[in-house]
C-alpha cells in the first residue's frame, strides 16, 4: 500500500477531517454502471465517453472491457470467452481491438469516444445501453488462463448529447445566434470493493443495501435508476426497492402498507428503469425529499462459491432541457477502516465481526 494512501485512510479511521468528496475509485476491478448510444426523450442524442487513466507509479498497464447489454437477461455468458471483449492486443484474442488501450504509461489517460456505437452496436439484437466491466492489469501479463498481473485504474464516463441554444447578437441588437454545444453528466466507476455485500452485515453496520437520494417526479423533472447484478457469472440475485418520503417514512398505498418492489435479476444482468416512480409504482407526483433503498434479499447460484455483488446510479433529468444530474449510490453506514479490512493483528486479536467482500465476482476468461 502507497505512504500517502494508509495516511488517508488512517485520517479516516480516527475521525480526522479529510475532503468531503474524496472516494476510493482505483482498482484493478471496476463496474461502469451506465453507457449507451441512443436517442432518447425529445431531441436527445445520448452518447457515453469513457476516460481510463493509470494510476501506477512506475508500471504500464493494459485495459481489457466486457460489455453487459441492459434488458433482465443473462450476461453471464459473456465471462465464457473474449468474442465480445474489447482490449489492446491482438494476441490477446479479444473479440474488438483498440490499441490504446495497450501500455497505458504511468499515469497516462485513454479516451474512448463513444465505444458502445463504435463496437458493441455492431452485434445483431443487442441493446445499446448497458454497462462496462473494466479489468487492469501490467502490461502484457494476461495469459491464456485468465490469469493477469493485477495493476489498479480509476474510470469514469461522460454521457452527453448535443443541445441548440441561442445567444445575443453582439453585432446586432436584439438578434440572436444559434450554436450548438452538449450537456451531459458524469459517472465515475464502481471498484469491485465498494460493491453492496449481503453478507456484510453485523455489528458495525449493513451494507447489503444502497441508498439514492435526491429523488422526485414532477412536471418538471423524472427520475431514472439502473440496477447491476455485480455477482459472479452464475449467481442470479433478487433485490427489493423501497421508496421513502422526505419525513423518512415509506410510501404507502390507500390501505396503509408500505409499497416495495421485489426484482429478480438474471447473472450479470443491468436494467434501467425511466421515470421509476411511475413506472414501478404508478405514483403521480413525487417532491425532492424523497429516496430509495435497494437492498439484496436473496441469490441462488449455480456456483459452489457464489460471490454476490449489487451496483446502483440514479439520473436526476430535467423535463424541459433533458439536462441530467448524477444521483450515486450511498451505504447508510460510515466508513470504518479497522472494520471493513481489518489487519492481521485486528483478527487474531478477535471482536472484528465485520465480513467484507473480499473476492473479485469476475475475471477475464480463458482463451
Amino acid at each position: 500500500m502507497r505512504k500517502g494512501l494508509l495516511t488517508a485512510l488512517v485520517i479516516v479511521c480516527f475521525g480526522g477531517a479529510a475532503p468531503a468528496a474524496a472516494q476510493f475509485m482505483a482498482a484493478d476491478l471496476i463496474y461502469l454502471p451506465a453507457v449507451t448510444h441512443t436517442n432518447g426523450a425529445g431531441s436527445s442524442q445520448w452518447r457515453s465517453d469513457v476516460f481510463i487513466t493509470n494510476v501506477e507509479e512506475d508500471v504500464n498497464i493494459d485495459v481489457a472491457l466486457a460489455y453487459l447489454p441492459t434488458g433482465l437477461i443473462s450476461n453471464g455468458p459473456v465471462f465464457s470467452d473474449r468474442s465480445t471483449w474489447l482490449g489492446g492486443r491482438e494476441d490477446d484474442g479479444f473479440g474488438f481491438i483498440n490499441t490504446a488501450l495497450a501500455d497505458i504509461p504511468p499515469g497516462g489517460t485513454v479516451v474512448l469516444q463513444d465505444p458502445v456505437g463504435e463496437y458493441w452496436s455492431t452485434i445483431d439484437g443487442i441493446a445499446n445501453t448497458g454497462a462496462l466491466v473494466v479489468f487492469a492489469y501490467q502490461a502484457n501479463t494476461l495469459a491464456d488462463d485468465g490469469t493477469r498481473e493485477r495493476k489498479t485504474a480509476i474510470v469514469n464516463t461522460r454521457a452527453y448529447t448535443p443541445f441548440t441554444f441561442y445567444l445575443p447578437d453582439s453585432e446586432n441588437e436584439g438578434e440572436f445566434v444559434e450554436w450548438t454545444g452538449t450537456f451531459g453528466q458524469t459517472l465515475p466507476g464502481v471498484a469491485w470493493y465498494n460493491l453492496a455485500d449481503p453478507a456484510a452485515v453485523g455489528d458495525n453496520g449493513d451494507f447489503s443495501f444502497l441508498l439514492l437520494t435526491g429523488a422526485s417526479e414532477t412536471d418538471d423533472f423524472r427520475y431514472n435508476v439502473g440496477i447491476i447484478n455485480a455477482s459472479d457469472p452464475l449467481t442470479q440475485i433478487t433485490i427489493v426497492i423501497q421508496p421513502f418520503q422526505g419525513n423518512g417514512l415509506p410510501f404507502t398505498n390507500d390501505e396503509g402498507i408500505e409499497q416495495s418492489r421485489t426484482l429478480i435479476m438474471p447473472p450479470a444482468s443491468h436494467i434501467q428503469y425511466e421515470s421509476i416512480f411511475t413506472t414501478l409504482f404508478g405514483f403521480e407526483e413525487v417532491p425532492p425529499d424523497a429516496h430509495l433503498k435497494m437492498s439484496v434479499v436473496q441469490w441462488s447460484s449455480g456456483s459452489a462459491q457464489p460471490i454476490v455483488g449489487l451496483t446502483v446510479y440514479g439520473t436526476l433529468i430535467d423535463n424541459v432541457t433533458q439536462d441530467p444530474t448524477a444521483i450515486l449510490p450511498l451505504f447508510g453506514y460510515p466508513y470504518n477502516v479497522e472494520c471493513q479490512w481489518p489487519s492481521a493483528d485486528a483478527k487474531s486479536a478477535g471482536g472484528v465481526s465485520y465480513p467484507r467482500l473480499t473476492q473479485r465476482p469476475v475475471e477475464i476468461p480463458a482463451r
